[in-house]
C-alpha cells in the first residue's frame, strides 16, 4: 500500500497502526501474516493505508486464512514421507505406511546412484512438505476438478509464500531460492507405486509424483544450477484416486520450522485438518482424538519415543502442550484439554512410572469452530468421484 512521503507511511514502516475498537496505537510485531493485516483491515480494526492523492476506496476483501489442498491418500502419503528423511527405509529409498495396502514412494533419479540419492534424501526437511502443499492449492486455483492443468511456479513466489524473511532490500534471499529449489528436485525425484499389481506382479504400476514441463534459465547460486521457474504437473495417479480436499492454515505453513516445537506444531496442525476431513460429516464442534494417534499421524513419536529414552518424557508432553496452545492461537480451534477421565487417570498417577503411557493413551479434546467445520463439510459435498475404471483397491477407505 502506497502512501507517498507521508506520516501514515512511516507509521505503517513502524507498524505502528490505531486500533479503532481500542481506542490506542498499537505497535504490530515486524513479522505478522499478511492476512492478519488483510482481515484488521476488512474489519475495520486496522486503518487502510493509501497515497494522499488516491481517491479513497473500500478496503479489499480478507484472504482466506487457509489454503485449498489435496487430501486424497496418495497426497497425504507424500505430505508424510517429505517432512524429512525418517521412516524412509535407507537400503530400498522407499517409503511406505503399513495401512496403505502397497501404495508406496521411491526416491530416483535417472543416472544417479544409490549413495548419491541417499545422501539427497538426507536433506530432505520440513519444507519440502509445504512446498508440496502449496503446489497442490496452486493446481487447484486453476481448476479443482482438473488437476493436469500445468502451473507454473517460481522459487521466489514460493518463497515469499512460506513467509521467509525478506532481504532488506525487498528481495528473496539467495540461500532460501536455494532451498526452495532444493524442495522442487526432491518432489521431481518421488516416483509412486500404485497398489494395482496383477495376479503374480511383485509390485504396481509407478508413476512421477509429478511431470517437470518446463525450466526458466537458471542461475548458480552457491554452486548450484537455480532455475528461475518450474512449470510443473500432477502425474496421471491423480485421476486413479477419489478428489478429496483439505484447508490447511496458512499460519501454519508460514511458520518456521526453526525449534522442535514449531515442528510439531506444524505437523500435528496439518493432520489434525486431515482427521477433520475425514470426518467432515460429524458436524459436532467438540471433537476427541488420542495423544499417540495423533503423534503417530504427525510423524513425531519416534522423536517422543527417543526423549523418553533419555529421561526427557516431561519435555515431549510440554512440547506436546505448547504445539496445541500454539495451533488455538493460529485458529484451528478454540480450546484444547484432556478429557474429564483422561485428566483423572493422568493426575491419579502423577509422578508415577506408569504416567508417561496414561498420557499417551489419553484423550485431547478440541473445540472447532462451527464455520471452519461448515466449510470442511460443504468441501466433502463439492467432491466428484473419479470415473468407472477406478481401480477398487485404490478406492478404500483408510482405516483407523
Amino acid at each position: 500500500m502506497r502512501a507517498g512521503n507521508s506520516a501514515e507511511k512511516q507509521l505503517w514502516r513502524e507498524r505502528t497502526l490505531f486500533v479503532a475498537p481500542l481506542g490506542h496505537h498499537y505497535r504490530l510485531p515486524a513479522r505478522i501474516w499478511q492476512w492478519v493485516l488483510r482481515a484488521g483491515v476488512a474489519a475495520g480494526h486496522f486503518p487502510a493505508v493509501v497515497a494522499p492523492a488516491a481517491a479513497p476506496t473500500s478496503a479489499a476483501p480478507a484472504a482466506q486464512p487457509y489454503l485449498l489442498t489435496l487430501a486424497n491418500k496418495p497426497s497425504v502419503l507424500i505430505d508424510r514421507a517429505t517432512r524429512g528423511p525418517d521412516g524412509w527405509n535407507d537400503t530400498t529409498l522407499q517409503y511406505r505406511e503399513a495401512f496403505e495396502d502397497g501404495l508406496t514412494l521411491n526416491y530416483y533419479e535417472e543416472n544417479a546412484g544409490a549413495d548419491t540419492l541417499r545422501q539427497q534424501l538426507q536433506t530432505l526437511d520440513p519444507r519440502t512438505s509445504d512446498v508440496w502443499r502449496l503446489l497442490t492449492a496452486k493446481a487447484l486455483e486453476q481448476d479443482r476438478y482438473d488437476l493436469f492443468t500445468p502451473i507454473t511456479i517460481r522459487p521466489g513466489e514460493l518463497a515469499r509464500a512460506l513467509g521467509l524473511k525478506l532481504h532488506p532490500n525487498g528481495s528473496v534471499r539467495p540461500k532460501d531460492l536455494l532451498r526452495c529449489t532444493q524442495s522442487l528436485f526432491h518432489l521431481e525425484r518421488l516416483w509412486l507405486t500404485l497398489p494395482d499389481a496383477a495376479p503374480g506382479d511383485d509390485e504396481g504400476s509407478r508413476q512421477r509424483v509429478l511431470a517437470v514441463m518446463a525450466r526458466g534459465r537458471s542461475r548458480k547460486i552457491e554452486g548450484q544450477s537455480v532455475p528461475s521457474s518450474w512449470t510443473l504437473v500432477l502425474g496421471n495417479w491423480a485421476q486413479y484416486f477419489p478428489r478429496s480436499f483439505a484447508p490447511i492454515f496458512r499460519g501454519l505453513v508460514e511458520l518456521p520450522a526453526n525449534s522442535a516445537t514449531n515442528l510439531w506444531t506444524k505437523q500435528i496442525g496439518t493432520e489434525l485438518s486431515y482427521w477433520l476431513r475425514e470426518t467432515a460429516g460429524d458436524l459436532s464442534t467438540t471433537r476427541s482424538i488420542s495423544v499417540q494417534t495423533l503423534l503417530q499421524r504427525a510423524s513425531v513419536m519416534q522423536d517422543v519415543l527417543g526423549l523418553r529414552e533419555n529421561k526427557n518424557q516431561n519435555r515431549a508432553i510440554e512440547r506436546f502442550e505448547a504445539a496445541l496452545e500454539q495451533l488455538k492461537h493460529l485458529g484451528l480451534f478454540d480450546h484444547w484439554s484432556y478429557e474429564i477421565r483422561s485428566a483423572a487417570a493422568m493426575d491419579l498417577r502423577q509422578g508415577k512410572p506408569e504416567f508417561f503411557e496414561t498420557w499417551l493413551v489419553s484423550q485431547v479434546e478440541l473445540r472447532v469452530p462451527e464455520p471452519f467445520l461448515r466449510s470442511i463439510a460443504e468441501l466433502a459435498r463439492e467432491e466428484k468421484p473419479v470415473g468407472s475404471k477406478t481401480n477398487r483397491h485404490l478406492t478404500a477407505e483408510r482405516r483407523p
